[in-house]
C-alpha cells in the first residue's frame, strides 16, 4: 500500500456520506455505518488500483457542538498517552535504581507494584 486516499465524512439524513476533496475518487459513498463505508471504499480502491491499492483515511466534518467535544477528547487522550509513556519510563528507572539498594519485594512495596512486575521492570532493556 503506497498511499492513502482521504475522505471527508459527514452524517446526513441518517447515513454516513464520504466525499473525496482531492478528486481521486468521484462521487460520494453512502453507508449506514462507518465500518461499512470504510469496507465499501476499500473495495472500490482494490478494484480501481489492483496493483497498488491505497488505504482509506477519514476526516470527520462534525457539527460544531460535537466537534468541540471530540477535539477536547483527542487532546486529553494524547496527553494521557504521553503521561503513560513517561510513567512507564520512570517505572523502569525507579525499579532498577531501588533494586540496586533493596530487595525486589521491598521495592515492590515502595512502588505499589507486585514483585513480579518489579522483576519485569528491572530486567527490561
Amino acid at each position: 500500500m503506497n498511499k492513502t486516499i482521504k475522505y471527508v465524512v459527514t452524517f446526513e439524513n441518517g447515513r454516513w456520506v464520504s466525499r473525496c476533496p482531492t478528486g481521486e475518487v468521484e462521487g460520494v459513498g453512502v453507508a449506514a455505518s462507518l465500518s461499512q463505508l470504510e469496507r465499501d471504499l476499500a473495495e472500490i480502491h482494490a478494484w480501481a488500483w489492483p496493483e497498488s491499492t491505497p488505504g482509506v483515511e477519514f476526516t470527520f466534518d462534525l457539527p460544531e457542538e460535537v466537534a468541540g467535544v471530540v477535539a477536547e477528547y483527542s487532546r486529553e487522550k494524547e496527553l494521557a498517552e504521553t503521561h503513560t509513556k513517561r510513567a512507564a519510563e520512570l517505572a523502569v528507572r525507579a525499579a532498577k535504581m531501588l533494586t540496586s539498594h533493596w530487595s525486589e519485594p521491598d521495592t515492590a512495596r515502595v512502588m505499589g507494584l507486585s514483585k513480579q512486575r518489579v522483576h519485569q521492570l528491572k530486567v527490561s532493556a
